[in-house]
């Protein structure tokens, strides 16, 4: 069978390429992802909960429902103003009385009408319960967007798409069935990001991008890259001296919720590592990629050449996902930085604040990463790139190993 891409090129193909067509093909690649995709979800909604049982009620218990009857302010503050029936858990049908606030409690409260679906927070105290509407219902309205975001990349990417929302489905999957129980465990925040985040990343490449050559290179780069992270987010949170709560007030409520040896700073240098993560995978699989069609359209070149080629697609990327790591951080901050701004206070001061130099901190691990997987990932990709193997009577050819190209 000649290469399409010109009697120059020709390729001969393993006798299973030739067997069956290049649709079939397609489709028991589609459906063994499919499948395979299916049963490792299948297989974490069945995990049991790996969070530690304390035995304890939690200390505020939200329910859903649905409000009744909308009180008029009156003079006294102390008496309830709204009445709710509990539509979801042990309590559904019953009906009681609270007070309407949100999600800042009472200085920002959503436009609540009669019938409106809720959220409820019920508070024990000492004398009885504290009830609270404390925000909307909006599961149905983000179902919705959810379903136009599955349609979107399905109609756009195809199979391919249908393959991404699978991956995708699976890494929320393993962060809240597996990866926040064991945090809340005990265990070490920063290597169970890595293992976990690595892990997950070489199942998703391999549902979306199929075991390839190209595939086990992206997978590599990512998890040295993510390894650097780690080791430079602990190496540098020890020399700024931050505090365990890094400037998030947020943090010492969760210790107190959640357990009291919960290593905070751990918890936030694990937060650094899945921020990069997600561009980091675009990083390695483009990088990966571009080794492979390079090849494909030299087959010729060294491998020196090879990687110096791919570098220069790489150097432009670099420029490209650095800037948008640092742009999100910026725009988590942005508030941050205005109201320091508004303050007329001298930047060098300002930015030396843990506040805001844990973001610093932040923003440029992950572009450090992000950087060192575009040589990393090049030079796996490089060495595990096939080579052609001469056929006679048609020139340079090689035989392509089902399944990795």
């Amino acid at each position: 069978m000649s290469h399409p891409g010109g009697p120059g090129h020709g390729a001969q193909w393993g006798a299973e390429a030739d067997a069956q067509p290049v649709p079939f093909q397609g489709l028991r690649r589609n459906a063994r992802a499919l499948f395979v995709g299916s049963l490792l979800l299948a297989g974490l909604f069945l995990l049991p909960d790996l969070s530690p049982q304390t035995g304890e009620p939690p200390p505020v218990e939200l329910v859903r429902g649905r409000i009744l009857e909308i009180v008029p302010a009156g003079t006294d503050p102390t008496l309830p103003d709204v009445r709710v029936e509990v539509v979801g858990g042990p309590r559904a049908g019953t009906a009681v009385e609270g007070y309407l606030q949100g999600p800042s409690g009472s200085q920002e409260v959503p436009r609540y009408a009669v019938g409106d679906e809720v959220i409820v927070s019920i508070s024990p105290e000492p004398d009885g319960e504290f009830v609270a509407v404390s925000d909307l219902w909006r599961m149905p309205v983000l179902a919705l967007l959810l379903g136009v975001f599955a349609v979107s990349v399905t109609v756009v990417g195809g199979w391919r798409g249908v393959r991404s929302l699978i991956a995708l489905a699976l890494t929320l999957g393993v962060i809240i069935r597996v990866v926040v129980p064991l945090l809340l465990a005990g265990w070490d925040p920063v290597w169970l990001a890595v293992v976990a985040a690595s892990a997950v990343t070489g199942v998703t490449f391999v549902l979306t991008e199929g075991a390839r050559r190209s595939t086990v290179a992206a997978a590599l780069g990512t998890f040295i890259a993510l390894t650097l992270a780690a080791v430079l987010a602990t190496v540098f949170n020890e020399l700024a001296r931050f505090t365990p709560l890094q400037g998030s007030e947020d943090l010492a409520f969760l210790q107190q919720v959640a357990r009291p040896d919960l290593d905070l700073s751990g918890l936030l240098l694990a937060a650094i590592i899945f921020g990069a993560l997600g561009i980091l995978d675009d990083v390695t699989v483009t990088q990966a990629a571009t080794v492979h069609e390079l090849y494909e359209a030299d087959p010729r070149v060294n491998r020196w050449r090879l990687a110096a080629r791919a570098m220069n697609v790489g150097r432009s990327h670099i420029a490209a996902t650095v800037n948008t790591l640092v742009l999100a951080y910026v725009g988590a901050s942005l508030p941050l930085i205005v109201l320091f701004a508004a303050g007329r206070q001298d930047p060098l001061l300002t930015g030396s604040q843990e506040i805001v130099a844990v973001e610093i901190v932040r923003a440029l691990v992950g572009s450090i990463g992000i950087v060192a997987a575009v040589p990393v990932t090049t030079a796996i990709a490089v060495v595990l790139i096939g080579r052609r193997l001469p056929v006679v009577g048609e020139g340079t050819g090689r035989r392509r190993a089902p399944g990795w190209d």
